[in-house]
């Protein structure tokens, strides 16, 4: 009987990291609906943020879909209390810098139009994710302000960008070795100093989910808002 029970409860946990990877918002409930994160202003600011991120990124072609069994083993580990499992062998990224590049049409376009919208992508990347660390960080100088499902809709959230600015870094990275010989040096060292602020944001961001995982397991002794 215990066997049997030890069998049953691998296979739900392992139902339950699948439905996180493919759609961790529907664990956290109706009261975490956009609507109940709109009533809080420092919640809205995070939620319009990060689908400002997610949409501009996807849209662009800096990050795709491969981050998200790797944002949902981050948001589950941080939900549990666990630390984060070692990270995966790094994939080759020459696909989503080519990608990136014919996206924009790089190689086509003007080599001096070229290289300023390079920079002007990055630059936007790099926007985007302070934008959303630091409503993060709003958020987390308020910690007995929120409801907990509402806390792992935003945990959600800030590891979903993590994925998403990681691979961001690498498609730049990537993009940097193919137009490396078409783009001016100027414009490669400036992509390279804004691709640097994006790693440290994307660190950051890290930092954000552990204090939101914080805060959440904070209130798991604290009564319920009324």
């Amino acid at each position: 009987m215990r066997r049997f029970q030890g069998v049953m409860a691998a296979v739900c946990a392992c139902g339950l990291i699948s439905a996180c990877a493919s759609d961790p918002i529907s664990l956290v409930g109706t009261d975490a609906s956009e609507i109940s994160l709109r009533s809080n202003p420092l919640q809205a600011d995070l939620l319009d943020a990060a689908q400002a991120l997610e949409t501009t990124y996807r849209d662009n072609a800096w990050a795709g879909t491969s981050g998200a069994m790797e944002a949902a083993r981050g948001w589950m580990d941080r939900l549990t209390g666990r630390s984060e499992t070692p990270a995966a062998p790094a994939v080759p990224v020459v696909s989503a810098g080519q990608a990136y590049v014919e996206h924009r049409q790089f190689l086509v376009i003007d080599a001096r139009e070229a290289g300023e919208a390079f920079v002007s992508d990055v630059e936007q990347a790099v926007m985007l994710a302070r934008h959303l660390d630091q409503a993060a960080r709003a958020v987390t100088l308020q910690p007995t302000a929120f409801r907990r499902a509402a806390l792992t809709r935003d945990l959600n959230d800030v590891e979903t960008a993590i994925g998403l600015t990681r691979e961001a870094v690498d498609t730049f990275d990537a993009a940097v070795e193919l137009l490396s010989e078409r783009v001016s040096e100027t414009d490669i060292a400036a992509v390279n100093s804004s691709r640097d602020q994006l790693a440290f944001l994307s660190e950051s961001l890290r930092d954000r989910a552990d204090e939101l995982a914080r805060m959440r397991r904070d209130l798991r002794n604290l009564p319920p808002f009324s």
